[in-house]
């Protein structure tokens, strides 16, 4: 496992997923779950700034569009690249569950 919310640059970001993958044989999955600023937006960027000028090891949010791009060249599973509570949930009376601003999703190589 490998944590990437510390790295800014998505080139670099993608550069270790790929080095990670050239390691793994056929049939292996890539799981990835990545904060973004889809549903809570500036409020959500503010509390990242807060928690990076905190002197913690920095956290950089990722649209959707840029974690999808860590799945080139891998079969991506359904649902694809969702709200990490949307990524195949059990059935529920209550309709689907609330999305957060954690998004998530499954290759296969």
């Amino acid at each position: 496992m490998r944590f990437l919310g510390h790295i800014a640059d998505a080139d670099e970001a993608k550069s270790i997923v790929n080095g990670l993958l050239g390691a793994l044989p056929s049939g292996s999955h890539l799981v990835v779950a990545d904060g973004t600023n889809v549903i809570r937006g500036k409020a959500f960027e503010q509390a990242i700034a807060i928690w990076n000028e905190a002197g913690s090891i920095p956290y950089h949010l990722r649209p959707p569009e840029q974690i999808a791009r860590f799945f080139d060249g891998l079969e991506l599973l359904e649902p694809g690249v969702v709200s990490c509570p949307r990524w195949r949930p059990e059935p529920s009376s209550f309709g689907a569950p609330a999305e957060v601003d954690e998004f998530c999703a499954v290759g296969l190589k």
